[in-house]
């Protein structure tokens, strides 16, 4: 055998020792605490999500109001009980804060506003959300008051899409 042949065999002992000698620490590992950690877990289920590309707003001929709504009737949406459970509300991945939830029901106020190049407010669009859990359907109801608002609002649903989810908050101990 060549001298450098006895040279490998060292350096593949010497590794192998190495490996083994980590493989024992890795197995042989134990843990501790100091002190206490005190976790509450809090995590959510969605509930309810909607998702459209846009959003189009009709005017009732017949109605003597200026009110322009988007109505959609969903599959209905099982397990949503708002007197019991919390829920958080979510439009285009912003919460909404004041989202009132009831037993069957999420009502909510926005309002968006539309700037210009300049940085100067074009528009402020106030629309009212409507989520109602029927025994049948799912009913989503945006509703706004002025053709101007339901134009800027069918632009920006047009531009960013229309994403609403309603998540139930779980809380464990």
């Amino acid at each position: 055998m060549k001298w450098y042949s006895y040279l490998i065999c060292c350096v593949l002992i010497i590794a192998g020792a190495l490996c083994g000698l980590q493989l024992y620490k890795e197995v042989k590992a134990e843990s501790y605490v100091n002190g206490s950690i005190d976790i509450s877990n809090k995590f959510s289920q969605e509930s309810f999500r909607y998702k459209s590309t846009s959003a189009v707003f009709y005017h009732d001929l017949y109605d003597d109001t200026d009110a322009y709504s988007f109505q959609t009737d969903l599959p209905k949406t099982e397990n949503f009980d708002g007197e019991k459970n919390t829920y958080k509300v979510m439009l285009n991945d912003y919460v909404l804060f004041n989202a009132e939830v009831n037993a069957g029901s999420v009502y909510a106020d926005v309002c968006i506003d539309f700037y210009d190049t300049q940085g100067q407010i074009v528009n402020s669009a106030n629309m009212s959300v409507s989520v109602k859990f029927l025994s049948n359907k799912t009913q989503l109801t945006l509703a706004t008051i002025g053709n101007e608002n339901a134009q800027f609002l069918e632009q920006y649903f047009g531009d960013n899409g229309l994403r609403l989810q309603i998540i139930e908050i779980k809380e464990e101990i």
